[in-house]
């Protein structure tokens, strides 16, 4: 049996060890870091330019397979060839015009383009991000750098050709989330898998592989390997053949496997946002951002108010703070799509515990999941599990400040009050059951970005014991973030649907959304949504200006300062 020249995929070599040789890397230095890693080098095809009888047998891999590609395939591949002339299959980026070789399996694999998470810019153009590759950056992304592993730079030399050594630098997989961390402008390229919380995705054309549905076919950081084989190959390569059209994944990301949590802060339907729902309907309060909701998969939302049909009419300039709602307000959250509620708020009990007791049987009634209140003590202080696209979600929610009429005991329902030995100690045993963790506190009100350490110290021990979302309910102004490990703590996300309009700072009216992406059992990543509220009532996504200025406000209270230093990673 005869080999064939396969020149197009020499080429392609060629191309990629090329783009090496020009980068920050030898090709030497590469397989160095690949033994290094405990990853043995890929061997590299030799040119040949006459056929010869060399039998067709083994599979050659091409050094631009992604390392999630390469262990779905370790246990299966019998025999590596060093040479893609004589090699019974091949796998590598997919060209249908490969001489004599057919395609048998086909893989997706997406990438994303990624910054730390207090990075203020959302996205880039693909034209832009190719500028950077090849080291003609301009403007606001004069300076940038791309951070990448060997194969990830490999895959894109083929779409891009060979880029700069001064914008583009190869690293050790483990080494990238430090690199734009703690280097300026500094970006990286990674495959989908390799996404965790302390990343911010960049948008490219608008697009982001944390969108689902995503369009693949638009989405410029694509690629997509093969499976090639010859006709003529023995039957012990067919076989080999089989097992790896078996063992080889169809993509690193499945939407059937994403689930998308939205969650809101303090939401109270009551004096001049009820008075604007009697007047203009329920639809006009959110439509502003209720595709945000109905994009997502879980529809959070902490409801501080209980529902009364006894219910005063609504004042648009009462001054009190003993709030009620009318039950049919709960069409703004039917219109939101929420399934979801948190209960922790401190005004449940306002218009006393029967109040609060109906409307928690009315969210049962619709199949809403509830947490952090009740219409028991073990009600009240117990986990919501939820499972989605197979991710077991579990909430967690408690208040440890009261006032006292608002917690539940054993005459009243109300409220879950923090019991510290059973808070912390359900979120660690969550954990272990292999549930993604969300906790939430109604803690102590204050009117900044950030706490202090004192208030901090409950938020970072629930990240501690294994939450892997910590979230501060209680905000009426927007608050900072922190990370602990992979744990990802917000200690409040502001108002949400709630009339504080005329406080003297403009903070009531900021307000974060925050769209958490959990897949394949691991939270994996937040996008933060912004939010300013307009007529007492109804939010509107920001503009892009006032969306700076907020992002940049609140990443500088989080203690990442935004100057070109050192950031500190938590």
């Amino acid at each position: 049996m005869k080999s064939r020249p396969r020149s197009l995929i020499i080429s392609l070599v060629s191309l990629a060890l090329l783009a090496t040789a020009c980068g920050t890397a030898s090709p030497g230095l590469i397989r160095n870091e690949e033994q290094e890693s405990g990853q043995q080098p890929l061997p590299l095809p030799q040119a040949s330019t006459t056929p010869t009888e060399t039998p067709l047998e083994g599979i050659w891999l091409s050094p631009s397979l992604p390392a999630l590609l390469l262990n779905q395939i370790q246990g299966v591949v019998l025999n590596q060839s060093a040479n893609a002339n004589t090699a019974a299959m091949i796998l590598a980026p997919v060209d249908e015009s490969v001489p004599g070789l057919k395609l048998v399996r086909e893989s997706t694999w997406v990438y994303a383009l990624v910054a730390p998470f207090y990075e203020i810019r959302d996205g880039v153009t693909d034209e832009e991000l190719q500028q950077i590759w090849l080291g003609r950056e301009k403007g606001s992304l004069a300076g940038v750098k791309l951070v990448l592993e060997a194969s990830t730079q490999a895959a894109f030399v083929l779409h891009w050709g060979a880029p700069s050594a001064n914008t583009v630098q190869v690293r050790k997989a483990d080494e990238l989330l430090e690199a734009t961390w703690n280097e300026s402008d500094t970006w990286a390229l990674i495959p989908f898998e390799a996404v965790q919380p302390k990343y911010k995705i960049l948008k490219i054309d608008g697009l982001s592989p944390l969108d689902k549905p995503l369009n693949v076919e638009r989405y410029p950081l694509v690629m997509r390997f093969g499976l090639y084989t010859d006709p003529q190959a023995s039957q012990t390569s067919i076989e080999q053949e089989n097992v790896l059209k078996t063992a080889l994944p169809l993509t690193n990301r499945d939407e059937s496997r994403m689930t998308i949590l939205i969650m809101s802060g303090t939401t109270a339907l009551t004096r001049a946002t009820a008075f604007k729902i009697d007047l203009k309907g329920a639809d006009y309060v959110i439509s502003g951002v209720r595709d945000w909701f109905l994009a997502a998969d879980l529809r959070h939302v902490s409801n501080e108010v209980s529902f009364d049909p006894n219910c005063p009419k609504a004042d648009p300039n009462s001054a009190s703070m003993r709030f009620c709602s009318q039950p049919s307000y709960i069409e703004v959250l039917k219109g939101l799509g929420i399934n979801v509620v948190e209960l922790t708020g401190n005004h449940e009990n306002d218009y006393g515990p029967e109040a609060f007791a109906e409307t928690v049987k009315t969210y049962q009634q619709l199949g809403w999941t509830t947490f952090g209140g009740g219409l028991t003590p073990e009600d009240a202080r117990k986990p919501a599990l939820v499972e989605n696209n197979g991710n077991k979600i579990a909430f967690i929610g408690c208040n440890p400040v009261g006032p006292a009429n608002a917690w539940v005991n054993d005459r009243r329902a109300g409220v879950a009050r923090c019991d510290p030995e059973y808070y912390f100690s359900q979120i660690k045993a969550l954990k272990e059951q292999g549930y993604v963790v969300v906790a939430t506190f109604q803690h102590q009100e204050i009117y900044r970005y950030m706490y202090d350490e004192h208030y901090r110290a409950d938020f970072r021990q629930a990240a501690d014991s294994g939450a892997d979302i910590v979230s501060g309910a209680q905000a009426h102004y927007p608050m900072g973030f922190e990370f602990r490990a992979q744990a990802l703590i917000h200690y409040g996300m502001g108002n949400f649907l709630f009339d504080q309009m005329d406080y003297p700072v403009v903070g009531t009216r900021r307000e974060f959304i925050d769209r958490h992406v959990i897949y394949n059992g691991r939270y994996i990543n937040t996008e933060l949504l912004t939010a300013l509220l307009t007529d007492y009532s109804r939010p509107r996504p920001m503009e892009p200006e006032e969306r700076t200025q907020f992002l940049s406000d609140l990443f500088d209270a989080s203690g990442w300062e935004l100057d070109g230093e050192t950031h500190e990673n938590n």
